[in-house]
């Protein structure tokens, strides 16, 4: 189902507007009492109703999250105005009122769990299991919260300890696609002073994309195990600190790499070139120029697109595109590999007239990822074509000689990521209830050490002998390095009278990054200039045959070693005045930034850093005698310093580099309802009118992917002057003024229940909940096949709740019209349009006790 814009935002904002301003400001009265219960989050540091602080807040409670089937940060952006999640290949990028839309020197929008800070996108996925709630917070958080929280941030707040009583709960899944989930939680008190609390899951799913070559190559399947245990000491009122261990491990397919369904190859049909602005979309992968034996031409640079390893459209079957986005027919079997284990102590120490707060944590995290890169069935279905063949300049098994290209090799891409870190976040706060409220405090966080961080690209060719081998690019290498940064920062509310609050924040950040290469080790061979290059990959391939490619220093490496160093201060101010006692009215500026990159070339100083000045004009209300919440927030971000493309002379050429000249900003409204009209039923609702505009802002896209289509071509040195641009020559596309990724003009969500009591039958609650998004693209770079159109999704559950007992049976359909949704799309090798896709139409059956 797609829906279309029937109005325009300037009518949809002033009716907005209107509408909320009018609502809060009258709030006629109704002779009802008052069922919304109070909201309260830890955004500031200190326990505080949602409707106290001069910030927007998005809390999502442990029961709701339950309720709605809420697994993964993949589908929060249903639930909070401003937010978009893009999702291609394996990890989730949060992109919020228009941060991470554009290019950033780290996460624009962080996970934080139990307030400490994850660093890589993948940690987002890990289960939800067993949380009291989730705040996420629009707009930067620099003043109070410690890195990269550039646009905002979500914060995952797991149950604790409770010294009371004895609990346990459980939980069990059962769904299409064989999914199969168990959670649960056990509660333990030791004595009136010590308690435990151990919560796990394990989920099992079968694949949403099929692959219909090899059954077990599917992707976005379910194969993970989470275990959280919490151990809290509690001697006095004054004093208790809470220990946490957590272990995540996923063994599932995972989602390719980059993105996971071909849509084909883009051609512009008056030239014959790719073109993905003005192109259509050819449904093939593999290329139209062939030799007379039905052969791709394999060397040079075929306009009309495709990739070598497909074969010969309308000849090798490997070519073949298929129109269900929830279908490929790879033959390679992905992996994702994910360990995390966390450990981490929070302490709270009440003084009397200050209090102290020190959250310290250590995490390693693991992630590997392979999968078919070539995003076709061969080299395996070019072996069942050609029996007893030998594959062509064949020099012996995985060689990758013989897998320059043509369709009787495969291709394979991945990568790995190793984190290990530490962090602190310690800080004194005020006690009591005097005009002044105040924090003062201290950050640490450092993955700088030898052997903490590293990431690397790994590439490789398999063959129709052993097609589930890799034979490593001789040419990989492995980044090494990390950050670490500190911080002092102090935030202070002082109430002029008992109606007027003022806040100011400042932090003082210093960012200490280093960095430097390790390279696969093929022995005293390295350099290509050896006169016996090709022999010798073969006679010393070093670690190019093994599992997976070994990285060693070498002297490139130590060359490469670069450090830089940089501060930086951020600000805050925040006025806010009750209207009444229930409605408050606040504006808010601040700033924030991420840290730049290493300069290199012998500096020890940083890039410019990703900096965003944020403007916001907020109203909360409680009104209807206590049974609405009516929250609306209009704001205005001005991001400067964003990573983008710039020219620079070399030679008798122009050539693009990345640099941090890219600018953006984006303004909107915002407006989250929560209404109780009668005992039984229960309305939530969100609204999101937002223009994100890119300003100076350009892509470079690197060897001419599409020939067509770009605003300028890059040529390169090497290419002789007057000659036609070919495959070396690069596009760069000028996207001032254009329209951010990931930025549709508005967005509606309406969840409503109602409670049904059936005597002794125990209570039935249905439950409906739609989102409707207006269209948006999933790149900046406006191709034709990345733009989605309006569409609505619409999720159904009922919950039986037994009476007197702790049991509940609950049925779900998640999207259940079927609706298809881009999440994330962009151009691949050789031509080639990919994107990724909304999960279809999924049901499930929950039964759990006291969970």
């Amino acid at each position: 189902m797609t829906l279309r814009n029937k109005a325009t935002p300037a009518t949809i904002s002033r009716s907005a507007v209107a509408i909320a301003v009018a609502t809060a400001l009258a709030a006629p009265a109704m002779a009802q009492e008052a069922t919304l219960g109070e909201v309260i989050v830890t955004a500031t540091r200190r326990e505080s109703s949602v409707q106290d602080l001069a910030l927007s807040v998005t809390a999502i409670s442990g029961d709701k999250i339950q309720d709605l089937q809420l697994t993964n940060v993949r589908d929060l952006d249903k639930m909070t105005p401003g937010m978009k999640v893009r999702y291609v290949g394996a990890d989730p990028t949060i992109i919020m009122r228009g941060a991470g839309a554009a290019g950033t020197n780290d996460i624009a929008v962080p996970i934080y769990v139990d307030g400490l800070y994850r660093p890589n996108s993948g940690q987002a996925l890990a289960s939800y299991i067993d949380a009291d709630r989730i705040e996420v917070l629009r707009g930067p958080q620099g003043t109070l919260f410690g890195r990269n929280t550039f646009g905002g941030l979500v914060n995952i707040i797991a149950r604790k300890p409770d010294t009371e009583k004895f609990d346990f709960g459980i939980g069990l899944t059962y769904g299409d696609y064989s999914e199969q989930k168990f959670e649960g939680f056990v509660n333990v008190p030791m004595g009136d002073t010590l308690a435990l609390r151990v919560s796990a899951s394990n989920t099992q799913r079968d694949a949403i994309i099929e692959n219909t070559y090899n059954s077990k190559a599917g992707m976005r399947d379910e194969d993970n195990t989470y275990v959280r245990a919490q151990l809290r000491f509690e001697p006095t009122d004054n004093f208790d600190i809470t220990l946490s261990a957590t272990d995540w491990e996923d063994r599932s397919n995972g989602n390719a790499d980059y993105a996971g369904v071909v849509l084909g190859v883009p051609i512009n049909p008056v030239t014959g070139l790719t073109d993905g602005v003005d192109g259509v979309m050819q449904p093939r992968q593999g290329r139209i120029v062939c030799d007379s034996n039905g052969l791709p031409v394999i060397g040079g640079w075929p306009g009309s697109g495709g990739r070598d390893q497909a074969g010969c459209d309308g000849v090798d079957p490997a070519s073949f595109v298929s129109s269900d986005v929830y279908s490929i027919t790879n033959d390679f079997t992905p992996l994702r590999h994910i360990d995390e284990t966390s450990f981490s102590a929070l302490i709270n120490w009440d003084f009397g007239p200050v209090a102290l707060r020190a959250n310290l944590g250590v995490f390693d995290y693991e992630e590997s990822r392979l999968t078919d890169s070539d995003l076709s069935p061969n080299p395996t279905s070019w072996a069942a074509l050609n029996p007893g063949v030998t594959p062509p300049s064949s020099t012996g098994p995985g060689y990758w000689q013989q897998c320059f290209g043509g369709p009787s090799c495969g291709l394979a891409a991945g990568q790995r990521i190793n984190s290990k870190a530490t962090q602190a976040d310690i800080n004194l706060n005020s006690s009591g209830d005097g005009k002044l409220q105040w924090t003062l405090g201290y950050f640490l966080y450092d993955d700088s050490g030898e052997g903490d961080s590293s990431s690397e690209f790994v590439w490789g060719y398999t063959d129709s002998a052993a097609p589930q081998n890799v034979t490593w690019a001789h040419w990989l290498y492995q980044g090494n390095g990390g950050t670490k940064s500190t911080a002092i920062y102090g935030q202070a509310e002082y109430s002029f009278t008992d109606k007027t609050r003022v806040t100011v924040g400042l932090r003082d950040s210093t960012d200490e990054r280093n960095f430097f290469n390790k390279y696969v080790d093929w022995g005293v061979n390295y350099f290509a200039g050896d006169p016996n290059y090709y022999a010798a990959h073969y006679l010393d391939p070093g670690s190019r045959f093994a599992p997976w490619p070994v990285y060693v220093e070498t002297a490139d490496s130590i060359a490469s070693k670069q450090t830089g160093k940089e501060s930086h201060t951020d600000w805050k101010f925040a006025i806010q005045h009750d209207l009444t006692d229930d409605v408050m009215l606040y504006g808010t500026a601040a700033t924030g930034y991420i840290a730049g990159e290493i300069v290199g070339g012998g500096s020890t100083k940083l890039t410019d850093p990703n900096e965003v000045d944020s403007y916001e004009i907020g109203l909360k209300s409680t009104i209807l005698d206590g049974r609405m919440r009516l929250n609306v927030a209009t704001y205005y971000n001005d991001y400067k310093g964003l990573t983008t493309s710039s020219f620079v002379a070399q030679g008798q050429t122009i050539v693009a580099v990345s640099s941090t000249g890219g600018s953006m900003r984006s303004m909107g409204l915002e407006l989250e309802m929560a209404w109780e009209p009668t005992d039984a039923l229960h309305v939530m609702a969100g609204f999101s009118l937002a223009d994100a505009t890119l300003g100076t802002f350009s892509r470079t896209v690197l060897n001419r992917v599409f020939r067509d289509g770009g605003d300028f071509e890059i040529r390169p040195a090497s290419l002789p002057d007057g000659a036609p641009c070919d495959q070396t020559c690069s596009q760069l596309y000028v996207l001032d003024g254009k329209e951010a990724a990931f930025a549709p003009d508005y967005t509606l969500s309406l969840d409503m229940s109602y409670d049904i009591e059936l005597g002794n039958g125990g209570r039935l609650v249905p439950g409906i909940y739609l989102y409707y998004t207006d269209d948006y693209k999933t790149t900046n770079v406006e191709y034709f096949f990345t733009k989605q159109d309006a569409a609505a999704s619409l999720d159904l559950r009922a919950t039986w709740f037994a009476r007197n007992k702790p049991i509940s049976v609950q049925a779900f359909i998640k999207n259940a019209t079927d609706e298809t949704i881009q999440v994330g799309g962009d151009q691949f090798s050789q031509g080639r349009a990919v994107a990724d896709w909304n999960d279809p139409r999924t049901w499930g059956i929950r039964v759990a006790y006291n969970f």
